[in-house]
């Protein structure tokens, strides 16, 4: 297969999104994590039964999210009247503690190689 053939791949399953205005997806190796940016909320989904299993409430809109392991994970969160994004980290034990803003209040994605965010 070539990079820009993907005829070859076939969708396993497909699944309603379980909220509406479905934004930030990411997975955590045990549950899938989803936003709504209508309601302001993120939830862990169980992958199997795509049943929300928690509903968690930001301190903003999440934009983006990726699992940087042991539970933890990070989110854009877009803040206030003008949006500005701010990277955020979360944890179960203590909720969400925001790390940084991004560069001009900007930005929507995020990766995480292991190392670096």
């Amino acid at each position: 297969m070539s990079s820009n053939d993907i005829s070859e791949i076939i969708g396993q399953k497909k699944f309603r999104s379980p909220v509406v205005t479905p934004q930030a997806l990411a997975w955590d190796g045990n549950q899938l994590w989803l936003s709504s940016r209508d309601l302001g909320s993120l939830h862990k989904i169980d992958g199997e039964t795509w049943k929300v299993v928690e509903e968690i409430d930001p301190p903003g809109i999440v934009w983006a999210g990726v699992s940087l392991g042991d539970g933890e994970m990070c989110f854009t969160i877009g803040k206030g009247l003008n949006d500005d994004r701010y990277v955020y980290r979360y944890a179960p034990d203590t909720g969400f503690n925001k790390l940084f803003a991004c560069p001009d209040f900007t930005g929507s994605y995020l990766s995480f190689d292991g190392e670096y965010l």
